[in-house]
């Protein structure tokens, strides 16, 4: 394995002489870096679905969110501080520097500026914590570890939640917006079936890493208990989309030109917002996937994406501001003479059409450049025409999770989201290993 005072491979002479004395113990990495994991894919257990009061607008936010966020927040930059600030710096590349620019001005445009300003601070502790964690643990098996306890602890309280407070566990009839197909499929500590789903997947793709960089037996376990989870939580995207990013990251190992690559990542990415946003905006696209898809989520997704689009028009250049358009009392209550049940989901369903929503179009066109093109380009950088380590296809995993799953879901700045955390993860890890690229050892 290799010698490196980081996960990403920052050497370990590279730190700055005299801070030796003041190295963070290996044992309080892990911790961190472990509660940070747990926190990041679920911070709000045991949600009481049946409770009515989750139907009114969130304009105030979470009082045990920002506790949670601002004490992990203020522990990782205690520890980067201590570590050395200057090994994010690779981070500040002009794609990431614009979109965090915009998202600045477009939160101090917001129709909810301290709506907005309350979001964005929280998304930015998130991404420091998504950074942090590759900088905090000492080498790739150290951030296995950190993963692997983590995940033990959010899949095993699951299957104990699911046991022992099946209410509150799983799915019902009571369940406030119940959805007929929803009674009986598991969400564990979950709020809902579809982010178990979703953590399921995750865990599966950190089981395998866990397998590949520290420990095989943990690694397997892991990924069984997740598969088995996600099965009985019924999530129909996350179901499918397992399958294909174990299946197409798989081919990266085998088809190694750059070219290659580009087409195995970026096609189904292209092919998903096509059956998505296209069977809304493009007519035969409409026609083609209503004759092939009749199920009902997919056509209720469809009014929220084309009730987006609507909303994107009004503001296509400055957006609405980050978090002050969905469950806020102007979009559930008022500027439609009819309000349906479109106007109470929390968001849409797609996270282009959201970061639009967000930051207008400029922004979308930023986030793609900073979260889709310049990943590839970093790939390509750290792999070339080579096979990929095991640290390497951690990241390209959980970073096609979050393209192809941002088609379905709201998976980009929202750090809330645990996709978008571990998406984040991924974008940085990927910029990072670009400078500090494993040594052989």
């Amino acid at each position: 394995m290799a010698s490196a005072d980081a996960a990403i491979g920052i050497p370990a002479d590279g730190r700055q002489r005299g801070l030796a004395g003041r190295d963070v113990p290996d044992v309080l990495r892990v911790l961190l870096n472990g509660a940070v994991f747990v926190l990041l894919w679920n911070h709000v257990w045991l949600k009481d679905l049946s409770d009515r009061s989750i139907l009114a607008a969130s304009e105030d936010g979470s009082l045990l969110t920002q506790v949670l966020f601002l004490s992990a927040g203020t522990a990782m930059a205690l520890a980067i501080r201590r570590i050395g600030v200057r090994h994010l710096q690779p981070l500040m590349t002009r794609p990431l520097v614009l979109c965090a620019v915009w998202l600045g001005l477009t939160t101090l445009l917001s129709i909810e500026p301290s709506l907005s300003l309350r979001r964005l601070a929280l998304f930015v502790i998130a991404a420091m914590l998504s950074a942090g964690v590759l900088i905090v643990a000492r080498s790739p098996r150290q951030l296995a570890l950190s993963l692997a306890g983590a995940a033990l602890v959010i899949v095993l309280s699951s299957y104990l939640a699911v046991a022992f407070v099946p209410s509150l566990a799983i799915h019902s009839a009571f369940d406030v917006n119940s959805d007929p197909s929803h009674p009986g499929l598991w969400r564990g500590i979950f709020p809902q079936k579809n982010e178990a789903g979703a953590a399921m997947v995750i865990l599966v793709i950190v089981g395998l890493y866990v397998a590949t960089a520290a420990n095989r037996f943990l690694g397997w376990a892991i990924v069984l208990l997740a598969g088995g989870f996600l099965l009985a939580s019924g999530s129909k995207t996350a179901i499918l989309l397992l399958p294909v990013i174990l299946g197409v990251t798989g081919l990266c190992q085998v088809l190694t030109g750059g070219f290659a690559r580009r087409l195995l990542l970026l096609g189904p990415v292209v092919g998903f917002s096509l059956v998505s946003i296209g069977s809304v905006l493009v007519p035969p696209i409409q026609e083609a996937v209503g004759s092939l898809l009749t199920d009902a989520t997919f056509t209720g997704r469809s009014e929220i994406w084309q009730f987006a689009i609507d909303n994107i028009l009004i503001r296509p250049w400055r957006g609405w501001g980050i978090g002050a358009f969905w469950m806020t009392e102007r979009t559930m209550y008022g500027g439609s003479e009819e309000v349906t049940w479109v106007n109470t989901v929390d968001h849409a369903h797609n996270a282009y059409l959201d970061t639009a929503l967000i930051g207008g179009l400029p922004f979308l066109v930023l986030t793609v450049a900073a979260f889709v093109l310049a990943p590839m380009r970093d790939l390509q950088r750290v792999a070339g025409g080579a096979r990929l380590d095991a640290e390497t296809m951690l990241f390209l995993r959980l970073w096609f999770l979050g393209l192809v799953s941002a088609s379905f879901e709201t998976v980009l700045w929202n750090g809330n989201n645990a996709t978008c955390c571990l998406f984040m993860m991924a974008v940085f890890g990927l910029r990072l290993r670009t400078r500090y690229p494993l040594a052989a050892g």
